[in-house]
């Protein structure tokens, strides 16, 4: 079954990033095995970009990746990691990374945006040595060999499940850069947009049972507890508070 999501999934993410350039490559599934552990890598073919213009003009490249793999508690596919960085049409420096970590190393939230860019306001905040931090690499900045830069810095976007999605990403670049789209682009995007959402809802009300019961009594409903053992498991907690 996960096998058929992910490739399900990768088909989306072409239909996707083609309302924006319609020759974009295919996004392809692969799927391993390592030490029983199931993932599945979805990106574009040989890691080509999609090339986005404006007015007629290719300036920009875009860059989509997935890492999935599979929950303990559900037959649904996870997403451990996720990347959109758009880049100038040339160049390998991004102007702009949108990335997902299930499980970040040190203390970076786990979906964050960072934008390359230059403004001397931040470089003079960012030059001292930032000891209110645990991570070392903020601790010890003053002391760094190269001048400090504001893609170092990890703005948080809504944690692991109110996260912007693909759709938000190519649609912001619609109505802030006017980058070329097919005609029923904001459609097919706000579609996309849809059954995401819809499948993170499923995930917020599985994991918190008790509160969707309440809400759902609130609202008129007669909803009664599983029997003891068939009472399912959860940790909000494990989501909730995270960064």
């Amino acid at each position: 079954m996960q096998e058929r999501q992910t490739h399900e999934f990768a088909a989306q993410t072409t239909a996707t990033v083609r309302t924006v350039c319609p020759d974009a490559p295919d996004w392809i599934a692969e799927v391993s095995t390592h030490k029983g552990a199931w993932r599945a890598a979805i990106a574009a073919r040989d890691d080509k970009p999609a090339v986005l213009a404006i007015d007629g003009r290719r300036l920009l490249r875009l860059k989509v990746s997935y890492e999935c793999t599979t929950s303990t508690r559900h037959s649904y596919i996870l997403v451990e990691k996720s990347a959109f960085i758009l880049l100038p049409a040339k160049g390998s420096e991004p102007l702009v990374r949108l990335e997902y970590l299930r499980h970040p190393q040190s203390d970076v939230p786990c979906c964050h945006l960072q934008v390359h860019a230059h403004r001397d306001a931040w470089t003079f905040a960012m030059a001292r040595n930032g000891v209110g931090s645990r991570r070392r690499s903020v601790a010890t900045r003053a002391s760094a060999e190269r001048a400090p830069q504001l893609s170092d810095v990890h703005f948080p976007v809504g944690g692991p499940r109110l996260r912007p999605t693909l759709e938000d990403f190519l649609e912001m670049l619609i109505h802030d850069l006017g980058v070329d789209h097919s005609d029923d682009a904001i459609a097919v995007l706000a579609r996309h947009r849809q059954g995401w959402r819809i499948d993170q809802a499923r995930a917020v009300i599985s994991s918190l049972p008790d509160i969707a019961a309440d809400v759902l009594r609130s609202a008129g409903y007669t909803v009664s507890p599983p029997d003891g053992e068939d009472r399912p498991s959860t940790d909000p907690g494990a989501w909730l508070a995270r960064y």
